[in-house]
C-alpha cells in the first residue's frame, strides 16, 4: 500500500498502471489523488475519460464492455469507478476478478472509495486489486501531523505560514480539510503580508462579512456574551452544519476539563490545541467557569446530541444559547438555563 504523498513520484517514474485503487476518509484528498491521475493521463495522451458510480442499478458488465470498445479519441481510455460504500458485492467481486484476470491494453481503471474497514481489507476483491496495481491511502493526517500538512497545503496556494499560524488553523479545521482548503484559498486572494502569522489570520477572519464558527469560539473564550450570541444567531441564519457547532463546543469543554485539573506543561497546552498567545485567555476562561458550571455544560452537550441525532424535541438553538451563557457569563446562567435541566 502507498501513501498519497508517494503518488506523484510513482506516477512520474512509472506512469499510469492498468489498475489503480484509491481509498480514503477525506473527499479533498480523494479528489487530489484523482486530479493527479487525470493530469498524468493528459501527459500520456489519454483524452477519453469515463466516470462510473456503483449504485443499486449499476451494471457491472460495463467493465468488460468498455474493455471491448476501442477509444474514439485516443488509443487508451481512463475509467474512473467509484465505490461509495467500499463494497462491490458478489457480482462486483466476480466482475473485478474477471477484469483483473485479463487486463485490457487500451484501458486504465481507477477505483475510488471510502477508507476500508479491516474486514473489507481481507476481502478477495481487495486482494485482487492489490495484486493488479498500487493501492493508495488518502486519509486525513493525524493531529500531530496536521500543522506540517497545513504548511505544505499553504505553499500550494503561494502562502507561507508561520508554525503558530499553522497550529491555529489546525485547531480551527481539524476534521474538516475541505473547509481548511477553502480558507487557505481565501487567504491567498487577500494578498496578505507574508509569512502569515496568527494575528494576520485573526484580523483577516474579523474582516470577513460572515461570522464563522471559530469567531464564535473566540467570543466564548474572551467572555463576550453579546458578541457570542450575535455570532450564534448569524450562524443559525446561515444554516451552519450542526455537527460543526457541536464539535466546537465539545472541544472547548474538553479543554476546560483539562485546564481545571491544573499542572499543565507547555506541551500539554499544545496537545489541547491552545497556542502560546492563547494560554492566558484560556486560564481566565477556566477560572470563570469552575467545576460546577462544567457539570452543567456536560449535561447540555448530552442534550444537544440527543436533539441532533435522536430528535428529542428540544430546540438546538435554545440549547446553544444556554451553553453560551454558561460559557461566557455563568453568573447570569441560573435564570436562563434552569428550564433546560431535569
Amino acid at each position: 500500500m502507498m501513501q498519497l504523498s508517494e503518488l506523484p513520484t510513482h506516477l512520474q517514474q512509472h506512469g499510469l498502471p492498468a489498475v489503480l485503487s484509491i481509498f480514503g476518509d477525506t473527499p479533498l484528498l480523494l479528489d487530489d489523488a484523482l486530479q493527479m491521475v487525470r493530469h498524468q493521463a493528459q501527459q500520456q495522451g489519454i483524452d477519453e475519460r469515463l466516470r462510473l458510480i456503483q449504485d443499486k442499478q449499476f451494471d457491472w458488465s460495463q467493465l468488460q464492455q468498455q474493455a471491448a470498445n476501442f477509444g474514439l479519441f485516443s488509443s487508451v481510455k481512463l475509467i474512473e469507478l467509484e465505490l461509495p460504500e467500499g463494497k462491490p458485492g458478489r457480482e462486483g467481486s466476480d466482475a473485478l476478478k474477471s477484469y483483473c484476470a485479463d487486463l485490457p491494453d487500451d484501458q486504465v481503471l481507477v477505483i475510488t472509495g471510502p477508507k476500508l474497514k479491516q474486514e473489507q481489507l481481507k476481502g478477495k476483491w481487495f486482494q485482487l486489486l492489490q495484486q493488479a496495481g498500487p493501492v493508495i491511502h488518502a486519509n486525513s493526517p493525524e493531529r500531530r501531523q496536521l500543522p506540517a500538512f497545513i504548511i505544505a497545503r499553504g505553499q500550494r496556494h503561494q502562502l507561507t505560514l508561520t508554525p503558530d499560524a499553522a497550529q491555529l488553523l489546525a485547531d480551527w479545521f481539524e476534521g474538516n480539510l475541505l473547509a481548511l482548503d477553502q480558507e487557505l484559498q481565501k487567504l491567498a486572494l487577500m494578498a496578505l503580508p507574508q509569512p502569515i502569522s496568527p494575528d494576520v489570520i485573526m484580523s483577516a477572519a474579523q474582516d470577513q462579512s460572515r461570522f464563522s464558527v471559530f469567531a464564535l469560539q473566540d467570543a466564548i473564550v474572551s467572555g463576550d456574551l453579546t458578541g457570542a450570541l450575535k455570532r450564534l444567531q448569524r450562524l443559525l441564519e446561515e444554516e451552519t452544519e450542526v455537527a460543526i457547532l457541536n464539535w466546537m463546543l465539545q472541544r472547548e469543554v474538553q479543554k476546560l476539563e483539562r485546564l481545571l485539573q491544573g499542572n499543565l506543561r507547555p506541551q500539554d497546552y499544545k496537545s489541547l490545541g491552545i497556542w502560546r498567545q492563547q494560554e492566558s485567555s484560556y486560564q481566565q476562561f477556566a477560572k470563570r467557569i469552575g467545576a460546577a458550571n462544567l457539570a452543567q455544560l456536560n449535561q447540555l452537550l448530552v442534550r444537544m446530541e440527543y436533539a441532533f441525532k435522536r430528535d428529542s424535541g428540544e430546540q438546538l438553538a435554545t440549547l446553544y444559547s444556554h451553553a453560551i451563557v454558561l460559557l461566557c457569563a455563568p453568573q447570569r446562567a441560573p435564570q436562563l438555563t434552569s428550564s433546560c435541566f431535569v
